[in-house]
């Protein structure tokens, strides 16, 4: 039933949607139209009064020039020239020049032409200027005056001038028609923006001697099409309709276009706005005025309007308006979409009323449910459940909230590892082990019974408890199972009860980690005046017995076997040869190239017919991490001990003792070296030791 309400009701509803959302369009669009016809009026009204008052001023000039032409040769004409400046605020420079090369002008300062100069103080706010005639030959100059208010001098500097005034453009068109002429857009080389330039002819006696100029800057042109918009996302533009060039633009910036590092005037074919690039191109090639067309930037439907000024403007200019239609029937289409999403809505509202009664029951049981699996995951993290009424359900839930806990404790006597491998197995906990080819770890600290007797229990307890952290971390990194803390000791291995085929490295790398993160803690202590906790760590990969031993009350996941005693005994070793972590031969077969070794010395376990060698371990080959790579000469190291150590083995005691010599020359506190010097002069005395060590663990 619910399905065929919303069959039926939901397409009803959108025919309605669409046909309001076609009629409401069709207004907005005519009152864009509108808005672009009144900006497109007001764009042309405001380009007329920009140049047509202008031309009364220069005629002004023109007259007052030709009538008295030396007044202009004097500074007392600056002033009229700034009064016809400052006529029209679109005026930025005023200036008049003759046939015989003389100029005065008097000129806007503004920061970029303070910027194009840096001779222009920085107060400057007007400037005057005058260039020499064509009489002054070579010592013809432009002769510079700068005014922060007009009249008051703030600098000023003369510099040689070879401009003729009388090739500028737009001065040989008005000397030939004796007329108004107005130039096309060029770029004010002094603020990089368009400017036009309007000249008029200076007449004496009917014969041509100069012309009066003025230059208007589209700045203003191009703030009032800014602030004269048909909609608020809409561009404006005035551009030339016979070459394309901008005359002025709502956005400033894309009057103008870099070219060959050169600013040009930028024309409609390559402004930098590719929706006006686009609108010219369709107006090309169709001729339409007015035009509908997809914008390339983001796909938005745009009006395009082009329209002509009147030919009684005298230029071939256009106003362009591109105004998203969004901008208009923006609004139209999100009133439509949240209509839609309203009817939605209410239809949503009335089959989740339905639907929350049949969920009422279902989502407790749910919840106990992602409790379980994250549970089963050993994900102890407590997520809210939402308590449920129902006397059955919050029963179930009190539960699954005490199973939790009860594993979580569990799992801080037993390592994780262990208690996944006994939740995903679904079999009962019972006694039993198994061989397997293990990773064994002991480590222990130096001293601790004098740190014992000397610190005060809350002391010794903080720093053990930093140790054990340190080093249970570096083995829970290297997916190691961390089996018990002995006194100051710490039991690993690698392998079980996940089976890792690179349980070897990995025992190596949690070795170095532990023992470099307990030097980065010791240097700490020593800063702090606590003393140092020197750690000891054995290594040895075997054949043991791993599983659960004990009582069928009281289990613990272990590993047994001689070779657990093994790294127990080369955990000892460290002693006699004031090393950090020795490992056996086992470990460095396994490992291979990967380790970087030195070896001590060839022993035996008590209990066992071979020997066999211990070596230290400096680091791992190839690593950047500095807790495992290889430190400084320790690949050095390796080598010249394991030639001092081939001669050892093989009897030649004089060539060991020069060899171990030698290591003291370059590592003067190596206590490998110094060990095995006593050994070397006392054969036999040192293996005795080790052995001794190796059988007892003191």
């Amino acid at each position: 039933m619910l399905v065929l309400f919303v069959c039926l009701s939901i397409p009803i509803l959108i025919f309605i949607l669409v046909y309001n959302y076609q009629r409401n369009a069709a207004a907005m669009v005519s009152t864009l139209d509108e808005a672009v016809a009144s900006t497109s009026q007001v764009s042309t009204e405001s380009a007329e009064n920009l140049i047509h008052p202008v031309g009364e001023t220069i005629r002004l000039l023109a007259g007052m020039a030709g009538a008295d032409p030396n007044y202009f040769r004097t500074e007392a004409s600056a002033d009229l020239l700034y009064r016809a400046l400052t006529s029209a605020e679109q005026i930025d420079a005023a200036y008049v020049s003759f046939e015989d090369g003389y100029h005065r002008v008097v000129t806007r300062m503004d920061e970029d032409r303070r910027r194009s100069d840096p001779k222009i103080p920085a107060t400057a706010n007007w400037h005057s200027s005058y260039i020499d005639d064509f009489s002054a030959g070579q010592n013809r100059a432009r002769h510079r005056t700068f005014f922060d208010t007009w009249g008051h001098v703030v600098g000023g500097y003369s510099v040689p001038s070879k401009l003729d005034i009388r090739v500028l453009e737009g001065y040989p068109q008005t000397k030939a028609s004796r007329d108004l002429a107005v130039t096309e857009p060029s770029i004010n080389p002094d603020t990089g923006y368009p400017i036009l330039s309007i000249r008029y002819p200076i007449l004496r006696n009917d014969e041509f001697i100069g012309a009066a100029s003025v230059n208007i800057t589209m700045d203003v042109l191009s703030r009032f099409l800014a602030n004269h918009r048909a909609s608020a996302h809409s561009t404006s533009l005035i551009a030339d309709q016979s070459n394309g060039r901008i005359i002025a633009s709502a956005v400033r910036e894309q009057s103008v276009q870099p070219i060959d590092g050169k600013l040009t005037v930028a024309t409609l074919d390559n402004v930098g706005d590719p929706n006006v690039r686009a609108a010219a191109r369709i107006r090309r090639e169709t001729g339409r005025g007015h035009f509908l067309f997809n914008s390339p930037v983001n796909g938005d439907e745009v009006s395009a309007s082009f329209v002509k000024f009147p030919d009684s403007f005298g230029k071939p200019w256009q106003t362009i308006i591109l105004t998203p239609t969004n901008d208009f029937i923006g609004n139209l289409k999100e009133a439509n979409r949240k209509s839609v999403l309203v009817i939605i809505g209410l239809i949503a509202v009335e089959l989740l009323l339905i639907y929350a009664l049949s969920r009422r029951l279902s989502r407790p049981i749910e919840d106990i449910s992602h409790e379980l699996e994250s549970v089963e995951a050993l994900a102890f993290e407590a997520s809210p459940i939402r308590g449920s009424n129902i006397k059955e359900i919050a029963h179930l839930q009190s539960a699954a909230a005490l199973l939790r806990n009860s594993l979580r404790s569990f799992s801080s006597f037993v390592p994780l590892d262990v208690v996944r491998e006994l939740i995903k197995s679904r079999t009962p906990l019972t006694l039993g082990v198994e061989q397997r080819y293990l990773t064994v770890f002991f480590s222990d600290l130096e001293n601790f019974s004098s740190h014992a007797e000397q610190l005060a229990p809350n002391d010794l307890l903080s720093q053990l408890s930093v140790y054990f952290e340190q080093v249970s971390g570096a083995i829970s990194q290297e997916h190691g199972t961390v089996d018990k803390f002995i006194g100051d000791g710490v039991m690993a291995f690698w392998g079980a009860p996940v089976p890792r085929p690179d349980h070897v490295l990995r025992g190596c790398t949690g070795a170095l980690r532990a023992a470099r993160r307990m030097e980065r803690i010791n240097e700490r202590w020593e800063a702090e005046g606590r003393p140092k906790f020197g750690i000891r760590i054995g290594l040895h990969s075997a054949n043991v017995l791993v599983g659960n031993v004990g009582s069928s009350e009281r289990l613990n996941y272990t590993v047994m076997g001689d070779g657990v005693n093994v790294a127990a005994r080369l955990e000892a070793a460290n002693k006699t040869f004031g090393t950090t972590i020795c490992i056996s031969d086992s470990v460095v077969e396994a490992a291979g190239p990967d380790l970087v070794v030195r070896p001590l010395r060839k022993t035996r376990v008590k209990g066992r017919e071979h020997e066999f060698m211990i070596y230290e371990l400096l680091g791992l080959n190839g690593s950047n991490d500095p807790e495992i790579a290889v430190r400084g000469k320790d690949a050095k190291l390796s080598v010249m001990t394991r030639s001092a150590s081939d001669a050892f083995e093989r009897g030649d005691f004089t060539e060991a003792s020069r060899l171990y010599r030698m290591i003291l020359q370059d590592f003067p506190h190596d206590p490998v070296a110094r060990s095995m010097l006593v050994a070397c002069s006392s054969s036999g005395t040192l293996k005795t030791t080790v052995e001794a060590v190796l059988s007892t663990g003191s």
